[in-house]
């Protein structure tokens, strides 16, 4: 019940507020067919990307992009080996110019450690008074002595020219009257003095964040709050009163939960303390310092009592994040295109076991346990459907390689949804999922075939009564 009352607050907040129409749009023949995705963050703690629009680019180079928001919001794209990024403002359009094609290699595409180039995207006409041109200007002249301070002052503890170094950075855009852009100022010369002096969170806290606004959609804000505050219940459980975190926690106690957090007054009041709660259980999920079943509860009370709409909606997408590969939760949805241009859903294996692996054409490891995978289905396929997500790029490869191979189990390719490498936290290739006939994990991941997965397979079906 709690589950649907979460559904619910999360669908009434969706009718929240009608926003304004952002268009982005240009033309650039170099990626005509290719598909334009642009994302933003569901919350900027854990990291939670959506979609907020996407567009085919067609044959004579033109695209369009069309999506409503109601603030200033920064999206981006991940396309071949960039990643464009915009800061989009409400009711305005944008003629972006792309950066020169270049795709994904296989070796891109198998690194799980690929870093993509950053591109702040430009528009067709030059505004010296435009959010992006500002922040692109402001971020060039920032990050000459962004290097300097991180890598040479701090290691040699000589603080003394960084106040003036800020001050120079600082007198080209003294006089905006942006307001996001001040604040995005603001809370890159906060980072800087973070990095810079190491051990002066409370300090920091203090000036940046207590009884300041919560800018929950301003990146520069964010990436100084989650490394401010890091750890963070962690410091909190060495001071006397964190004693009693351990109790709290298995109670479920949100209210006790936050007295605790301001007992110190570092946080203040208003909407801080809150945010960094959310930080803080999100930080947990992945220690074993608190069961997850708890720290979920903890998440639930939150989302059910928390007033603030964009808080709430935050505590939903970093619960989704957490339990999106749990076992006994549902995993991401997908809907990719089989060998023959059908489209199948993962909903249609409803009602069977699944064994979901996500491998490449080019990697031997896979290659080798494709064999493994065949006498598995050979031998189970009225027990449990395999399903392999191909991730190359190639596709005319890939319809070569199942063509010579005549394996029999659905093959999908990721091409149409390739937010699923993100979805699924693909590192490395192969790897395993196996969904019960109701959707659910039941092993995640799951092991290889060779690892014995047969067993562990059989041992769940006796466990459940289905053997």
């Amino acid at each position: 019940m709690r589950h649907l009352g979460i559904l619910i607050l999360l669908m009434g907040f969706s009718c929240v507020h009608a926003g304004h129409q952002v268009t982005i749009f240009g033309n650039d023949t170099a990626y005509k067919g290719t598909e334009l995705v642009f994302n933003k963050y569901s919350d900027q703690i854990s990291g939670s990307e959506s979609i907020i629009g996407k567009t085919i680019v067609d044959a004579k180079g033109f695209f369009y992009i069309n999506f409503e928001i109601d603030e200033i919001t920064f999206v981006f794209s991940y396309t071949g080996v960039y990643i464009l990024q915009l800061f989009t403002v409400p009711g305005q359009s944008y003629e972006i110019i792309l950066p020169p094609r270049q795709d994904k290699t296989p070796s891109d595409l198998l690194n799980p450690y690929f870093a993509p180039v950053t591109i702040h995207l430009a528009t067709t006409e030059y505004n010296a008074s435009e959010l992006n041109t500002q922040i692109r200007m402001f971020n060039d002249a920032f990050q000459p002595y962004y290097n300097k301070h991180i890598l040479s002052l701090a290691a040699r503890n000589d603080f003394t020219e960084l106040d003036k170094d800020i001050e120079q950075i600082e007198q080209p855009f003294s006089a905006s009257e942006d307001t996001f852009f001040n604040e995005y100022r603001k809370y890159r010369y906060g980072l800087l003095r973070h990095f810079a002096y190491q051990q002066r969170s409370k300090s920091i806290s203090g000036e940046y964040f207590r009884g300041q606004h919560v800018l929950v959609e301003n990146p520069a804000y964010m990436e100084l709050f989650n490394q401010v505050y890091d750890n963070y219940l962690h410091h909190v459980s060495l001071t006397p009163a964190g004693s009693r975190l351990s109790l709290i926690i298995q109670s479920h106690d949100i209210d006790s939960l936050s007295i605790l957090l301001c007992a110190d007054n570092i946080l203040g009041s208003g909407d801080l303390p809150d945010l960094v709660i959310l930080k803080c259980l999100y930080d947990e999920f992945y220690d074993d310092n608190y069961s997850r079943s708890a720290l979920l509860a903890v998440l639930d009370s939150f989302i059910v009592r928390n007033n603030n709409r964009k808080l709430s909606e935050m505590a939903i997408s970093i619960r989704n994040k957490v339990t999106r590969l749990l076992t006994g939760f549902t995993p991401p949805a997908f809907s990719l295109y089989n060998r023959d241009s059908v489209l199948v859903s993962l909903d249609d294996f409803t009602g069977k076991y699944v064994y979901l692996n996500f491998c490449s054409c080019f990697s031997y490891t896979c290659l080798n346990e494709f064999k493994m995978l065949e006498s598995l289905y050979e031998k189970h396929r009225d027990l449990i459907e395999i399903v392999t997500v191909i991730v190359d790029n190639d596709e005319d490869i890939i319809n070569s390689f199942l063509g010579r191979s005549n394996y029999k189990w659905t093959f999908l390719h990721y091409g149409n949804q390739s937010s699923i490498i993100r979805d699924y936290d693909i590192r490395a290739f192969p790897i395993y999922y196996l969904i019960d006939r109701e959707g659910k994990l039941a092993i995640s991941p799951a092991p290889t075939p060779g690892e014995e997965f047969e067993a562990r397979f059989f041992s769940l079906l006796r466990s459940r009564g289905e053997l």
